[in-house]
């Protein structure tokens, strides 16, 4: 492999996180519109669902907010290399953010959803809090390609708090049920944390292959002897 196709890799993986973000965006835009609007409208539908628990979505909504805007700014390498204090400071709105988050999520569950809504709620919960109690280990110990590893994993959880409603705003699924969009939440997250492997497997085994490859290789001048 040459330099032009190492280039070309860095490109196409640039691209990617463009269109990654931007699909994330227009889903936070969709959201707020079609699941969001009862905080402001109360004729919506979702106000005399949820109104018992209004209190509770108020931190539990800003926390995941947070989360959600803080997380792309770890994934900028021209951020962390330009602006390392920034990057630092986002991480721990990233994780101040899960840390507000995630335990109202879990009380919420308990003590106001169905039992098949609560098993889900804490298996995802748990494995957010790992992947993400993970990452900060790694990067308290120094280790930054693991703190990078567990933050794909991490923003990938928290990524179908968007991804999951989209998916139940579709009627042949939220209207269906609760035997119907559950089994659809349940393939989503298997989906999402698949498609995360698959991305880390993929920068790893093909990108840095690329640039092993295209490395210049040092070039041995022999020297000749002189009787003398």
């Amino acid at each position: 492999m040459d330099v032009a196709s190492v280039v070309a890799m860095g490109w196409l993986w640039k691209r990617f996180k463009q269109f990654l973000f931007a699909a994330l965006g227009v889903m936070f835009v969709f959201v707020l519109w079609h699941n969001e609007r009862f905080i402001v409208d109360h004729s919506h539908p979702y106000w005399e669902y949820y109104f018992p628990v209004r209190w509770w979505l108020i931190p539990h909504g800003l926390g995941g907010l947070v989360a959600l805007v803080a997380g792309p700014f770890q994934f900028s390498s021209r951020l962390r290399q330009r602006h390392l204090r920034v990057h630092r400071l986002m991480g721990r709105c990233y994780l101040a953010g899960i840390a507000v988050a995630l335990p109202v999520a879990v009380y919420m569950a308990l003590t106001f959803s169905t039992l098949a809504v609560r098993f889900f709620a804490i298996t995802l919960a748990s494995a957010w809090l790992v992947t993400t109690g993970l990452a900060f280990a790694a990067v308290r110990n120094g280790n930054i390609q693991m703190h990078r590893q567990w933050m794909v994993r991490s923003y990938a959880l928290t990524t179908t708090f968007l991804t999951a409603r989209v998916v139940t705003a579709i009627p042949a699924i939220g209207d269906a049920g609760e035997t119907v969009y559950m089994p659809a939440q349940w393939s989503l997250l298997i989906a999402t944390v698949v498609l995360a492997e698959v991305g880390l497997a993929w920068r790893a085994t093909v990108i840095q292959r690329v640039g092993k490859r295209a490395a210049p290789q040092a070039v041995v001048v022999p020297t000749s002897r002189t009787a003398g």
